[in-house]
């Protein structure tokens, strides 16, 4: 079932939201999350410092995230922030959160913002057994220790690299080129099936949050 949200479309479910609920709880569930708004910032490490500082109320060291709201905000390296938020008034290049991003941007000339909505997709890893699922994939790195895994990196799974997010213990946000979404949607269905893997819509997604322990995005 499809549904327009801040004018943009999200699965709300895959037919029973209900049953896909419950295999968050006892297993695991794949979601298309692409409804998110995707910005990328490049530019100095100390601007991107000082850029977090103002935007996040933090800094962020190199494989680092940190959560406001409804918002990720994410150094893969110490020269990049990307950042993945809910959308918040408006489809692309035209929401909050991409006009706060670009005001303060516009005051550094050597800081590049660029809008990726519209071209990459995100998919969420998400339920009581994704830890297992997440291990099997390789996106806790050569540990397969989420301890010790930084908590956004870029990773390779199958066939298809992307920027993952470990937003929670139960929950992961892989982002990417759209065109490569299918591929790692599949790699994630697949190997998921010995954990009776589901896919989810919003509607589950948004209940499992109420009922989880822990917190995230």
């Amino acid at each position: 079932m499809l549904a327009t949200r801040h004018g943009r479309p999200v699965v709300v479910s895959h037919g029973s939201a209900a049953g896909e609920l419950a295999a968050c709880v006892s297993a695991v569930g794949v979601a298309d999350c692409s409804q998110l708004t995707k910005l990328a910032l490049d530019g100095p490490a100390p601007l991107m410092q000082a850029l977090t500082r103002r935007l996040a109320s933090t800094e962020l060291a190199p494989g680092g995230t940190v959560a406001t709201e409804q918002t990720w905000w994410c150094a893969p390296t110490a020269t990049q922030i990307v950042v993945l938020g809910e959308p918040d008034g408006g489809s692309a290049g035209g929401g909050r959160l991409w006009a706060r991003v670009r005001a303060a941007a516009a005051e550094s000339p050597e800081v590049a913002v660029t809008d990726h909505t519209a071209g990459w997709a995100t998919l969420a890893v998400v339920g009581r057994r994704a830890p297992e699922l997440l291990a099997s994939l390789g996106v806790y790195g050569s540990s397969g220790d989420p301890r010790r895994a930084a908590p956004v990196a870029m990773r390779r799974v199958g066939s298809t690299s992307g920027l993952w997010l470990l937003c929670s213990d139960t929950r992961a946000l892989a982002a990417l080129p759209r065109a490569a979404a299918p591929a790692l949607w599949r790699t994630i269905e697949r190997a998921g099936r010995a954990l009776g893997i589901c896919a989810v819509g919003q509607e589950a997604l948004a209940r499992y949050e109420l009922i989880r322990p822990s917190t995230g995005l």
